[in-house]
């Protein structure tokens, strides 16, 4: 068998966190809600809270878990769409939002398929009461979680990586990590571990580390690990 572990990430890999997008800002913006304005405040999350999240989790600052990190990033945003709402509570909107993420179609085959043939475990950059819910549905061996780990995916220290290594003692090389960001696949290069990119969108990759395979769907992951 060319693996013996398979590592993957939750949100927009499993679950798809854009079906939640109206749902959180309609909870946001209440009587005023409309999907043009919407769909502005997403592209500000995008360019605000998203950003900052790449740009903290990469540095070498004490960790702080996602809660606390996107307070201020939601300030930005509001600040920049001219809404009055309270930072924190639409952290708490868009954390619950992430628990009531639906599988995509190929998940449930995914399962089925790799069922009592290779242990899977789940690494996410999350706080843990995101991913609670969803954890129960899938037969993950192990849960790796960013708040519990105190390490992002991608911090210089690949930490969250690093335990994955040590708890199944299992060389990097017969793990493979499938995720939908940079933060996948460049995290799990720099200790070793080999990298599968899920490019759903059909978008082009554009960072120097690039992913060991590619694959469009969770089935083509069993042409991969080649039983």
């Amino acid at each position: 068998m060319r693996f013996e572990l398979l590592s993957i990430d939750m949100f927009q890999t499993l679950v798809n966190v854009d079906t939640r997008i109206p749902h959180i800002w309609k909870r946001i913006l209440n009587d005023n809600y409309n999907e043009s304005l919407a769909l502005e405040c997403a592209n500000s999350v995008n360019k605000n809270v998203f950003y900052g999240f790449q740009k903290f989790s990469t540095s070498n600052i004490e960790f702080i878990n996602i809660k606390t990190m996107f307070e201020p990033f939601f300030q930005t945003v509001f600040h920049e769409m001219n809404i009055l709402f309270d930072a924190k509570e639409a952290v708490q909107i868009f954390l619950d939002e992430h628990t009531k993420a639906t599988p995509y179609n190929d998940v449930e085959t995914f399962f089925k398929l790799l069922k009592n043939k290779i242990p899977i475990c789940l690494i996410s950059d999350a706080d843990f009461d995101m991913v609670s819910t969803l954890i129960k549905k899938y037969p993950f061996d192990q849960i790796f979680i960013s708040e519990e780990i105190r390490s992002y995916k991608n911090d210089p220290g690949s930490k969250i990586f690093k335990e994955v290594i040590n708890n199944y003692s299992v060389k990097p090389s017969k793990i493979l990590h499938i995720g939908d960001s940079a933060s996948d696949i460049i995290g799990a290069n720099r200790v070793g571990i080999k990298t599968c990119w899920i490019n759903r969108a059909n978008v082009e990759w554009n960072h120097d580390i690039k992913p060991d395979y590619i694959i469009k769907s969770l089935e083509e992951v069993l042409e991969i690990i080649d039983f």
